[in-house]
């Protein structure tokens, strides 16, 4: 699983400290990192909440590290609304609007 080590790489985390993190050995994540060993589903949960994305992130199922983390109702209609809108747009006009709200932000 080429994308866990990756991820924890970017978080500069070692094999041992996510071992220790989740109760498991150095030698387990070096398994899960290589594909020498699947991770149960719960330590994919576990593993997606400590690199802050999903599990469909971690197994390769999306390209969207954090989308997959919002669950619809954490967002209010009008959030909802914008994100509807925003996905009718053509691909010039999201990267213009993306492009605007990082102006604003700062």
């Amino acid at each position: 699983m080429k994308r866990l080590k990756e991820l924890r790489e970017e978080k500069n985390i070692t094999q041992v400290r996510m071992g220790i993190e989740l109760g498991v050995s150095q030698e387990t994540i070096s398994g899960y990192e290589i594909g020498k060993a699947m991770p149960p589903a719960d330590m994919l949960v576990k593993l997606a909440d400590i690199l802050d994305t999903s599990v469909d992130y971690i197994l390769g199922r999306t390209d969207n590290r954090y989308f997959n983390k919002l669950n619809k109702s954490d967002l209010s209609e009008q959030e909802l609304e914008l994100l509807l809108n925003f996905r009718k747009l053509p691909q010039n006009k999201k990267e213009r609007l993306i492009g605007f709200l990082i102006g604003i932000k700062e």
